[in-house]
């Protein structure tokens, strides 16, 4: 793997590297990445390739800051399909009394959500709560929701 790392004036910043799978020692077979990424109005734009000799992925991304949390855009386009992500991210420490975080989005396939909760009940006992949701929009509406509660003890 051969790889380049430039910092560019206003913040802006460059990599490159191409790497051949294990085995595989013809250069043509290489699979080549490459990132732009420039500070934008608060947040960060990037745009980014990968590819090798068969097919090639394409992304552009967009995430800052908003209202204590992380929103981030981004649309992409592989082997000729197109897709988009947005989402939501923010860490709810401030508001609850336990260590509890939400995340949601909305991307080419559907609507998802998680909400996580971690707390320590004394004793060496710790409580996780994490829950999943997902709302396909597509010809077949599926609809799918997990939940799971650990609980877990330092022995020792």
């Amino acid at each position: 793997r051969l790889g380049a790392r430039r910092a560019l004036p206003g913040g802006a910043e460059a990599t490159y590297s191409v790497e051949n799978p294990v085995g595989v020692y013809k250069v043509g077979r290489s699979t080549h990445k490459a990132r732009l990424s420039v500070p934008v109005a608060g947040g960060e734009a990037a745009l980014s390739f990968e590819g090798d000799y068969s097919s090639q992925a394409y992304e552009g991304s967009y995430g800052r800051g908003v209202g204590g949390g992380h929103a981030d855009l981004r649309v992409s386009h592989t082997d000729g399909a197109v897709g988009y992500n947005v989402s939501y991210t923010r860490r709810l420490t401030d508001k609850l009394p336990v260590d509890a975080g939400v995340h949601l989005g909305i991307d080419d396939e559907g609507v998802y959500g998680r909400v996580t909760a971690n707390r320590d009940l004394g004793h060496g006992i710790e409580a996780e709560y994490e829950a999943n949701s997902r709302l396909e929009l597509g010809n077949e509406q599926q609809k799918s929701l997990s939940q799971a509660l650990k609980l877990s003890n330092k022995l020792g």
